[in-house]
């Protein structure tokens, strides 16, 4: 019994010492150095040693029904009923149309909107820009759930995400990952990622509620949310949780190990109780702490009104403390230059970047790959191959850590390595025929796996 007890003080001892040593956010900025500690490329052996042991939970389920694998339990922001509301929302479009910005209706997709514009692929039957979703996750497992997840992001970094929210506890990390695959599923990610803006509400994309462009002095992509065009009347709230889930998955195509997180700028320049909106709010900070964890680098609230001190104690108790830390304020342009560089600021934020948001509309055959099965085939065989050999050597590499054999271990993490970039190709491969393309591969920011931010300003439609 006695080793029993030494084996878990043991334990204990390494989740205590994991992501110690992690820098104070604000510390990071002053000196213009982006914290990598605890990142894909970048652990301790303590860390390491709990990611095999994650990865040793996750290969003993993955034949296992996903239903039936122990998770958190998947919490919904608020009640709705999503039949319903589109429905709700339907009839309005039929009977009661209105227009919400610049020509976009109530209720209508971009898909309508290039309808109307006469854009139209020779390859969709009907000149539909997609073709119907074809799901890609082949079985109920959690290992097929899984793979579906990690799409084009090296495997690792999507399971050090949960460890890290989880403070390295890997049984409550499990559980964390587990559940978060499981609202996946029922959200149907993989359907919003297969027809991408395309079946986004058009006014939001109009709008440019939310976009990314620039970064950080960290290198993190800016994320640019502007409250004032925000009208909680203007859209179903099934198509703001669409939007949302999409800008999120987006987002990650962003993201370039080591950076993994995103600066989000909350503009609150005119906002006016009319633009505010709690299902919107309550959803974003859910899915932010329990279903994309770890991707919030910053989050400045900017240029808030006075009585926005009254929201914020309404809004923080609802933050999970580490999200709250990462929480800062700026009130006019020359705080904001504590986090951006003036080459990036946007110049109508104070700064020397002319970039101004226009939607650039989907283009007929922007996605002609999608619809060629045979092609989509050949690029799911070579990464269900390249997946077969990375999760071997994961097994190879878990018992290695079990069998206290270093060198074996060591051989095995470099050999994962490998596998892991290669696996990474073969899902950006794969990712050409299972994914729309959208605003930041139209306009050049994002090609073959690189982001260049300069692309979009040479961008003409």
């Amino acid at each position: 019994m006695s080793g029993l007890f030494k084996a878990i003080s043991r334990q204990r001892s390494q989740v205590d010492m994991a992501g110690s040593g992690r820098e104070p956010i604000l510390a990071q900025y002053s000196k213009g150095r982006l914290d990598k500690s605890g990142v894909y490329g970048n652990l301790t052996p303590i860390e390491e040693n709990l990611l095999a042991d994650l990865w040793e939970r996750l290969l003993d389920a993955l034949d296992t029904p996903l239903a039936t694998v122990p998770s958190d339990a998947i919490v919904r922001p608020i009640e709705y009923d999503d039949e319903a509301d589109r429905k709700r929302a339907q009839d309005t479009q039929d009977t009661a149309p209105f227009e919400v910005f610049e020509g976009c209706m109530f209720n209508e997709t971009v898909a309508d909107k290039c309808t109307q514009l006469g854009i139209a692929s020779e390859a969709g039957a009907d000149g539909e820009l997609v073709p119907p979703y074809e799901s890609q996750i082949p079985d109920e497992t959690l290992g097929s759930a899984l793979w579906a997840v990690v799409r084009e992001d090296h495997p690792d970094v999507l399971l050090l995400r949960f460890l890290r929210a989880r403070k390295w506890d890997v049984d409550r990390a499990f559980k964390m990952a587990v559940a978060a695959i499981k609202w996946r599923v029922h959200e149907r990610v993989e359907e919003i990622i297969w027809y991408g803006d395309t079946h986004n509400d058009a006014s939001l994309m109009w709008k440019g509620v939310s976009y990314a462009h620039g970064k950080d002095r960290l290198g993190q992509p800016i994320v640019w949310s502007g409250s004032c065009l925000h009208h909680q009347k203007d859209q179903s709230y099934p198509q703001l949780k669409r939007y949302l889930i999409w800008m999120m998955e987006t987002l990650r195509t962003l993201l370039v190990t080591p950076v993994e997180r995103v600066c989000l700028i909350m503009d609150l320049s005119d906002h006016s109780n009319a633009n505010m909106d709690w299902p919107f709010v309550k959803t974003f900070i859910k899915f932010l702490e329990a279903y994309y964890p770890e991707c919030l680098g910053l989050c400045v609230v900017y240029n808030g009104p006075w009585w926005f001190s009254g929201v914020w104690k309404l809004i923080s108790p609802l933050l999970d403390p580490v999200v709250a830390s990462k929480v800062q304020f700026a009130s006019k342009p020359d705080a904001l230059l504590k986090f951006i560089d003036s080459q990036e600021l946007l110049e109508s934020r104070g700064g020397l970047d002319k970039y101004a948001y226009e939607y650039v509309k989907p283009q007929a055959e922007e996605n002609r790959l999608m619809f060629d099965s045979e092609g989509r085939l050949a690029a799911s065989a070579a990464l269900d191959k390249v997946r077969e050999q990375f999760v071997q050597a994961t097994r190879e590499w878990t018992d290695a850590k079990e069998g206290g054999d270093d060198d074996a271990f060591a051989r095995a993490s470099r050999e994962r390595k490998e596998l892991s970039d290669k696996y990474r190709l073969a899902a950006e491969e794969k990712d050409k025929y299972t994914r729309a393309r959208h605003f930041y591969t139209r306009t050049g920011v994002l090609a073959d796996g690189k982001v260049d931010w300069s692309k979009v300003q040479h961008h003409k439609e």
